[in-house]
This record gives structure tokens, C-alpha cells and sequence, in this order.
């Protein structure tokens, strides 16, 4: 080995030492936000590189300033930096400054000269937060704890990076007790699939509740992750689907943060058969790991493996990637090792020459009704074999047909047990869960209670077949009207539905209704009763009188956060202005309460304060 004297130089040491001396790093910004409050919480500085150089990438950066002995000179001058740019753009809340271990301790009696130069930017310390990142060992962990206390002292307040990630973590929590738990992304991204991962975030979660800090989720990109984190109770996120790294963010993203929200409202309004929290939904939650083996396993290995055990029946053969290349079952690879010659040939070969090379494959995020689907085009045969699950390529697990079977049963057994029978329509249950959810999460929407007026005698006159036709041609007129991501529409039993409306031109919608009903509902009667505008019946005494032909009528309410404290209060608010709708004579109407407050003493004549439109 040449002396180190003749040695080249190394190019990234000159680049780094050019990058360093000159300060050539660009501080990009990336929000944390308080997704239920729509807020920013902070900013987490990031480094980067001269576009134009080898060491843009912060990984790269990080990596050679560590292998050169520089990282802490690299990290100070970042932190200087990214304060600097902090202060220049006046950006809101907390700034996140990820620090190593080695910065941490070489800082040592130096905290009070880090927070002097805070100050001198006019930057409290309590509005900086030091983010411990665990890239590389903590050699000193009793030392590193004095670090970060002294920096506490002096008002800083401090985060773990990345949990679940890197050196001793959970163990690193209990010895620090951060302010702040930063969830490692590999934890955050597919969580709306995996329950595995939904379960480590609920320890987390109840770990920070116990030792008082907050907790944040990194690496959030899928809008339906935010909604099972929201759901899961996460406070703060953090990701491209909030917002990427920018030299100059926003300082609100209110109106971001609130469209992203609104989709996950849609769905909640679409999906009104509110599956139970253990509903099994996709392929996911079907998969277990089951024996799996890989090409260089022999075809006579596999064979005694199925000989010995009877209650096997598939295993994936996965190739060096984790990806599944095939599936060898029980039933064929018995069969064929039974043919003649065949074990003599292949008996030392790998087990590839016993394997289906074309299994059924589901990913984690596929719906059962997909799955019950291809499952339904298998061979009997095949159907004990089951199916393997992957995520992003990689074997995942493997589930069974019958699990499938059981599960899709027991969500048609679930929604037939709350739906309308007759219009397959959501029911009082689902109606009342779904008007519950709104008024607890107290946003604006407009309630509506609509009545087939006149229904009873139409019945007599032309049986009860004609009266459910006239049942289901009005459902089909409020699914019309409705928007399907925004709205909800309830059957809540015979003649009476109940209308839910996000909608912003719900007026429009409530008009259309009405048109549509007095224009389709035209040819149920006779032209005699048509001309005559109704037809005679007996009522219950006995005596003729005389009854219009069937119209809409409804009672709406415009609800406002606060306005009701159960679905209770809001069935009985309702019922006052349909009644009054009901009284109304000719072509079908609504009547819109306009009242603010529904208890006020000084109310005035109903009839004064409701808007008639028909």
C-alpha cells in the first residue's frame, strides 16, 4: 500500500471542504401540522447540497462530512444556518433542528453560548426544538443525557427522530423523555392497510399519554394513512401530502389541510353501513406468514416436507428479493412425484419444477369484493391452496379461501342487517351513527326530513305493490339529487326518509327533488284521477272524502356547530317544520327553518320564520 502522502486526494473531502468553507447549503423547511386544528405546529429545517455538486443529496452530505470527521463542523454550520433563514422568512410556531449525537456531546459546556446566539436573533430557545437523530450509534448514552438535559435547562425543548428507527429507541425515550416522538415513516406509510402497524402507533400513543409528549408522524403520503392516524388520535403529521420541503413555505395551509379533510368526510358519507372497528377489508388483514421456501430447496425436500405434514397444503417460493415467484401445492407436488421416473430426474433439482408458476397474488390494499371476484373464476381445486398477499413486490403473508368466503359473508350479513329492505337504503341505525358523527365533529350541513303526503290512501286505492313502486321511485329521486361524495340518504322505515346534505347548492338539490317526484310520479295514476286531481276514499268512519294524489313534503334545518347535542334534539328540531310543510296544499315542498336559536323565548310564529319553495 502506497504511503497516505501519495495517495490522491479524495473528491468529496475537496467538495466538502469547498461546501463548508463557503457555507454553500440551501435550508429547505417542511411544516408540521396539527391536522385536526389545520394549523402549523413548526418547521423542520433540511439541508441540502450545491445542486451542481456529488453532495446535494443530504444523505450523501451527511455521510461524507461523518466519514471525514466533519460532521460536527457541518452540523453547527447548519444549525446557523437554518436560524438565520428562520428568522428571514418570519415563519410561525417551532423550528425542528436535527442534531446527531456527536454534535450533541461535542457541545458539551457550549449550550450557553448556542442559546446566546439564539437570542441574538431574537429566537427564544423555547421555540427551538432539537431533534435527536439516531443515523449513527450513541457510543456515550450517560453523556449524551447530561447534553440534553443542560439544553433543556436552558429552555430548548427536545424530540426523538425517527422511532422504531435506528439504535435502541424505545430505550432512548425512557432516558430522555423527549417533548416530542417523531414516528419512523416506515410505521406511518400503508398504516390504513396494515394492523400491525395501526397496533404499534396505539402503544405509541399510550406510551406518550403516559409521559406527557406529543407525538408526530413522519412520512405521511397516502390521504387514507391521514385518515386512520386522525382516527387513531395522532395529533401531528408531517409529509409530502401536507406539504413538501420548500426554501419558502407558506405560513398557514389551512385551506390545504381542510380539501384534504373534506375527501375523508366523502367517504364517510358514502360508507353509511359504519363496518365494525374489526371488519376485515382487505387482503391485509387476511395474510398470515405461513412456511415459505426459496429455489435452492430440492424437489425431494419439498416433497418429504408435504409427506410429513399433513395439514400443509401450499408453500410460496420466494426468490432473493422476498418476491414471490410461484406456489407449490400439496396436491400437485404429491401427485407429480408419484409419476414415474419423475423423483429419479428431478429428485436433487430445485423445487421450481414442482411449482405453480402462476398463483393467485393479491396486494395488501386489495378489497374483498376484487378478491371474492378472481377467487370466484378459480378451479375447486385450487380453492384449499389459498392466495399469497404482497406489499409494494415482497411476499407479505398468505391467506386462505375460506377466511375470504367468511369475511365477505359477514359483511353482506352486516349491511343487510342495517339497510332498508325494500330501497336498500341505510336505516335508522346508520342514519343515526352517521348524523351523530357530524354533529360530533361540528361541522355545517342541512338535515332534512321528507314525507310521501296522501300515502295511505293511494295504497287503498291501488294496492300495496303500486305504493312500494312509489317508495323506490322516490329513493331513486334523492340519489339522483344527492351528490354521492358529499351527501347521505336514509330510508328510516316506510314512507319517511331523511336527507343529509354537504352540498353547498343544497337548495338546487331539495328543488330538484320536488320536480322530479310531481313530474315521474304522474304515470301511477289513472287519467280519471289525474284530471280529477286526487280520487275519493273512505276513511276510518266510514265516510267518502276526497284525496289529492301523493306529493313530497320536508322539513330542512340548517346545522351549525353547537346547535344540538345528539341526534335526539335534531329528530325533534325537524319535526316542527316538516309538519308545516305537510300542511301545505298543491305541488310538493319543502319548508326551511331560519331560526338561530331553537329554545329562544322570544320566538316568533313559525310560519314566519320558515321559507316555503315548492
Amino acid at each position: 500500500m502506497p504511503p497516505t502522502h501519495l495517495l490522491p486526494p479524495d473528491p468529496l473531502a475537496v467538495v466538502l471542504s469547498s461546501v463548508i468553507r463557503d457555507a454553500r447549503l440551501d435550508i429547505h423547511f417542511q411544516p408540521l401540522v396539527e391536522v385536526d386544528r389545520a394549523q402549523i405546529l413548526g418547521f423542520e429545517a433540511l439541508t441540502r447540497g450545491p445542486a451542481d455538486s456529488p453532495l446535494h443529496s443530504p444523505l450523501v452530505l451527511f455521510e461524507t462530512a461523518a466519514r471525514l470527521g466533519r460532521l460536527v463542523e457541518l452540523e453547527r454550520l447548519v444549525v446557523r444556518r437554518a436560524l438565520r433563514r428562520f428568522k428571514e422568512l418570519n415563519l410561525p410556531g417551532q423550528l425542528f433542528l436535527n442534531l446527531t449525537a456527536d454534535t450533541l456531546l461535542a457541545t458539551g459546556e457550549q449550550g450557553a453560548l448556542i442559546a446566546r446566539e439564539f437570542a441574538q436573533l431574537d429566537i427564544p430557545a423555547s421555540r427551538v426544538v432539537i431533534e435527536l437523530t439516531e443515523t449513527r450509534p450513541i457510543l456515550e448514552p450517560e453523556r449524551l443525557q447530561d447534553s440534553m438535559r443542560s439544553l433543556r435547562e436552558l429552555g430548548f425543548v427536545v424530540a426523538l427522530d425517527d422511532l422504531g428507527e435506528g439504535f435502541a429507541s424505545l430505550k432512548r425515550w425512557m432516558d430522555i423523555r423527549p417533548d416530542f416522538v417523531k414516528i419512523d415513516r416506515h410505521f406511518i406509510d400503508g398504516i390504513a392497510q396494515d394492523p400491525l402497524k395501526q397496533q404499534f402507533v396505539r402503544s405509541i400513543l399510550e406510551m406518550a399519554a403516559t409521559s406527557g409528549c406529543t407525538v408526530v408522524a413522519e412520512g405521511l403520503e397516502q390521504l387514507s394513512d391521514l385518515t386512520v392516524l386522525r382516527r387513531l388520535g395522532v395529533p401531528v403529521c408531517q409529509g409530502y401530502l401536507l406539504a413538501r420541503p420548500c426554501a419558502s413555505p407558506r405560513n398557514a395551509l389551512r385551506a390545504e389541510v381542510d380539501a384534504l379533510l373534506a375527501p375523508e368526510h366523502r367517504r364517510r358519507s358514502a360508507d353509511w353501513r359504519r363496518l365494525p372497528p374489526d371488519a376485515i377489508t382487505t387482503a391485509a388483514q387476511l395474510a398470515r406468514r405461513s412456511h415459505t421456501v426459496t429455489p435452492k430447496l430440492s424437489c425431494q425436500a419439498v416433497v418429504d416436507m408435504f409427506q410429513r405434514d399433513e395439514q400443509l397444503f401450499s408453500m410460496p417460493v420466494l426468490d432473493a428479493a422476498n418476491r414471490p415467484i410461484g406456489l407449490l401445492r400439496s396436491l400437485q407436488v404429491l401427485k407429480r412425484s408419484a409419476e414415474r421416473y419423475f423423483m429419479d430426474i428431478h429428485e436433487k433439482r430445485s423445487c421450481t419444477a414442482l411449482m405453480d408458476a402462476q398463483p393467485l397474488i393479491f396486494d395488501a390494499s386489495t378489497s374483498l369484493r376484487d378478491m371474492s371476484e378472481a377467487i370466484a373464476s378459480l378451479d375447486d381445486r385450487l380453492m384449499v391452496d389459498g392466495f399469497i398477499v404482497t406489499r409494494d413486490g415482497e411476499y407479505f403473508g398468505t391467506g386462505r379461501s375460506t377466511d375470504l368466503l367468511k369475511a365477505v359473508s359477514d359483511l353482506q350479513v352486516h349491511s343487510a342487517r342495517y339497510a332498508n329492505p325494500l330501497t336498500l337504503l341505510p336505516g335508522n341505525v346508520p342514519t343515526d351513527l352517521h348524523l351523530d358523527a357530524l354533529l360530533q365533529e361540528g361541522g355545517d350541513f342541512v338535515a332534512v326530513a321528507w314525507d310521501i303526503d296522501h300515502f295511505k290512501p293511494f295504497n287503498d286505492v291501488y294496492g300495496y305493490a303500486a305504493g312500494d313502486d312509489i317508495i323506490k321511485l322516490c329513493a331513486q329521486i334523492l340519489i339522483g339529487a344527492a351528490d354521492p361524495e358529499l351527501d347521505f340518504i336514509g330510508h328510516i322505515g316506510g314512507d319517511d326518509f331523511v336527507m343529509v346534505l354537504s352540498s353547498t347548492d343544497w337548495t338546487a338539490r331539495l328543488q330538484q327533488v320536488c320536480r322530479e317526484f310531481d313530474r315521474q310520479v304522474r304515470p301511477f295514476f289513472s287519467a280519471e284521477h289525474l284530471a280529477l286531481g286526487g280520487y275519493i276514499t273512505l276513511n276510518r268512519q266510514n265516510q267518502e272524502s276526497f284525496n289529492p294524489l301523493p306529493t313530497l313534503s320536508a322539513g330542512v334545518v340548517q346545522v351549525q356547530p353547537g346547535m344540538f347535542d345528539g341526534v335526539r334534539a335534531l329528530s325533534a328540531a325537524l319535526a316542527e317544520p316538516k309538519h308545516v310543510a305537510k300542511c301545505g296544499t298543491g305541488p310538493s315542498r319543502y319548508f326551511v327553518d331560519r331560526r338561530r336559536g331553537f329554545g329562544s323565548p322570544e320566538r316568533s310564529s313559525l310560519m314566519g320564520l320558515l321559507e316555503s319553495v315548492g
